[in-house]
């Protein structure tokens, strides 16, 4: 499905905007990705975005998580996936209580590497994420992507503010960006991650390839954002001191 088409449909659902989902969508698509997990999809705007980037190539899968109670919002992911033709593509599995219960149970049942690309953009809570991390790191293949939404965002200061077990955090926990957290402590400091990239409120990261591999796609990524004229905090200082102290050179 074309993008014009997509964001079309998409016109008034609340979640990834028009400007967001054509970044993920030509990425998908130019990078010929096909699988995919996400984590968190809300009203499911986002798993569209992706979904319709894989109707281009006619091939690929998401398997997507959020809790039950995605099922109460209007459009929710059903309703998007019945209006855009899409569902062929999409997996939703709504969780009884997080994705880390449903991600278990997906390593139980096979552990091998089998995505390409996984978008996590759920919980935002260091516990839930960060222990995410670990677990989606046994599924992502070598050379797939890892691409994290809301750096920025804290629990006290946007949505979810008033929510009772919100209100009962320390301040710390309410105002600390613990998605940022994960990206810069976990996963820019993880020996298997590599090419970095910060975008806005998005952060990025290439699981390394196996020795001898060739891979492109941190230039499609990159040309992506560049036809955009977005400027990237890239990451390529933080890989030279990641070096730096693996090795000591």
């Amino acid at each position: 499905m074309k993008l014009e088409r997509i964001a079309e449909l998409l016109e008034g659902v609340w979640g990834m905007a028009p400007r967001e989902g054509k970044i993920v969508y030509e990425f998908i698509r130019d990078a010929k990705i096909r699988n995919i997990l996400e984590l968190g999809f809300a009203n499911g705007a986002s798993t569209m975005y992706l979904a319709a980037a894989l109707d281009e190539a006619g091939a690929g899968s998401i398997l997507t998580m959020d809790n039950q109670s995605a099922k109460v919002r209007r459009p929710n992911i059903l309703d998007l996936m019945e209006k855009t033709g899409l569902g062929r593509y999409v997996t939703p599995v709504f969780a009884d209580a997080s994705y880390s219960w449903e991600l278990m149970k997906l390593l139980e049942a096979e552990s091998a590497p089998r995505f390409d690309f996984v978008f996590i953009d759920g919980a935002h809570t260091w516990e839930t994420d960060g222990l995410a991390f670990f677990v989606v790191d046994r599924f992502l293949r070598p050379g797939g992507w890892l691409l994290f939404d809301d750096l920025e965002w804290t629990l006290g200061g946007g949505g979810m503010k008033d929510v009772p077990w919100v209100q009962d955090l320390p301040p710390e926990q309410k105002d600390t960006p613990q998605i940022e957290k994960v990206f810069n402590l976990l996963v820019r400091g993880h020996p298997r991650y590599t090419n970095f990239r910060r975008y806005a409120n998005w952060g990025w990261a290439q699981k390394r390839l196996e020795a001898g591999a060739v891979d492109a796609t941190a230039a499609v990524l990159d040309a992506t954002y560049d036809r955009l004229g977005v400027a990237a905090r890239a990451g390529k200082f933080v890989n030279r001191v990641l070096h730096k102290i693996r090795t000591g050179r």
